[in-house]
């Protein structure tokens, strides 16, 4: 079972979730917590909506655990803010990188990446997007961010922003609910499970691969976060490999863009052959 999952708090949520419910059959039923539940069999998933922020959604294993449903992932959908204002239709997974833990999570813990979920809906939110003449959206995969990071299945965000003038756009709630049923009616793509190393918070240039080179991202680490760490080889080496372990599936490659320092490349190279891992500089 799938578990697509929002906030009473979040008018994207909210929005996205009420577009899915105008395009499937839902029955009812009970998950603990929640405010509102339904399950669609064809498609194999729970749709739930909570009253939480769904930073702190770290109860859903627990939630679903005592109503007695397996879910072999979630996706959660969101909004998106961002003081830059910039239109975007994202995914990303969760985690937080260091000691701070602002947003949910726990720090210094990731959660479990579902590459090539995050791959099928970036290409359907590209596909989709145009369809509802979102042209002016930009459409990516954001960077490892947030909580929440305990969960013991992947756990995927699709967004909508980045102000509540994007946030309860009917067509965007259009995009991400096609987007997400695309993706849910059939089986996930093949591509190659990556670990994504360096640049901004919006990565353009992993997304960009991904589309063009069936990459698919599980963590990404930006540029930001190495310059926070700073000289730490040892908390980056655990980070590095903390990254890499916490996907489903594997991961199989590292992809370091060229502007990343050689120390960190370096590390990188070490650890992608002491794994086994297909090493990239881009």
């Amino acid at each position: 079972m799938r578990a697509v999952v929002y906030s009473s708090l979040d008018p994207a949520g909210k929005g996205i979730a009420s577009e899915i419910l105008k395009s499937i059959t839902c029955k009812a039923i009970n998950i603990p917590k929640s405010k509102f539940s339904c399950v669609n069999e064809e498609l194999n998933i729970i749709l739930a909506e909570f009253i939480e922020d769904v930073l702190y959604f770290d109860f859903l294993d627990d939630v679903f655990g005592t109503a007695g449903i397996k879910v072999n992932y979630y996706i959660i959908l969101s909004r998106h803010s961002a003081t830059s204002g910039i239109k975007s239709l994202t995914v990303h997974h969760t985690g937080n990188f260091t000691g701070k833990a602002l947003y949910g999570g726990r720090p210094y813990e990731l959660g479990i990446a579902n590459p090539p979920l995050a791959y099928e809906l970036l290409r359907q939110l590209v596909k989709v997007s145009s369809k509802y003449g979102l042209n002016d959206f930009k459409v990516t995969y954001e960077v490892t961010h947030h909580g929440p990071t305990s969960l013991e299945k992947p756990v995927t965000f699709v967004e909508i922003g980045s102000s509540e003038r994007e946030w309860v756009l009917k067509e965007a709630h259009k995009v991400l609910c096609e987007a997400v049923l695309n993706t849910l009616s059939k089986d996930l793509p093949k591509c190659t499970p990556s670990f994504g190393v360096g640049g901004p918070h919006y990565a353009k240039i992993f997304s960009e691969r991904a589309l063009n080179y069936t990459e698919c991202y599980g963590h990404i680490m930006p540029r930001y976060i190495i310059k926070e760490i700073g000289n730490n080889t040892e908390l980056l080496i655990k980070l590095f490999r903390s990254a890499i372990s916490r996907s489903i599936p594997s991961t199989k490659a590292i992809v370091v863009l060229k502007k990343v320092r050689k120390n960190i490349k370096d590390i990188l190279r070490r650890i992608s052959y002491e794994e086994g891992l297909e090493y990239k500089v881009v």
